[in-house]
C-alpha cells in the first residue's frame, strides 16, 4: 500500500531531482523514496553508533582497545 506525502521543495532542488531522474530513467518519486530510505537507514546506523559508543564507555573500552578485541573475537572463532 502507498500513501501520498506532500512536501515543499525549493526550485533548485527540484531541478536537480528532475535531472537525475531523467538521467537514470527513473521517476522523481522513486528518487525521493530512495533518498528517504537511505536517510532513515543512516539515522538507524547513527543510533547504533551512539549506543555502541555509550556501551564502550560504560565498560571502559576505548578506541585503543578495538584492535585487541577484534583479534580476540577472531581467535575465538566468532
Amino acid at each position: 500500500m502507498s500513501r501520498i506525502l506532500s512536501v515543499s521543495v525549493p526550485d533548485a532542488l527540484i531541478d536537480e531531482v528532475e535531472a537525475v531522474a531523467m538521467a537514470q530513467g527513473r521517476t522523481k518519486s522513486e528518487l525521493v523514496r530512495e533518498a528517504l530510505r537511505l536517510h532513515l537507514e543512516l539515522e538507524r546506523f547513527r543510533g547504533l553508533q551512539t549506543y555502541a559508543r555509550r556501551e564502550a564507555e560504560r565498560r571502559g573500552i576505548g578506541p585503543e582497545d578495538a584492535e585487541a578485541l577484534v583479534d580476540e573475537l577472531r581467535a575465538a572463532g566468532a
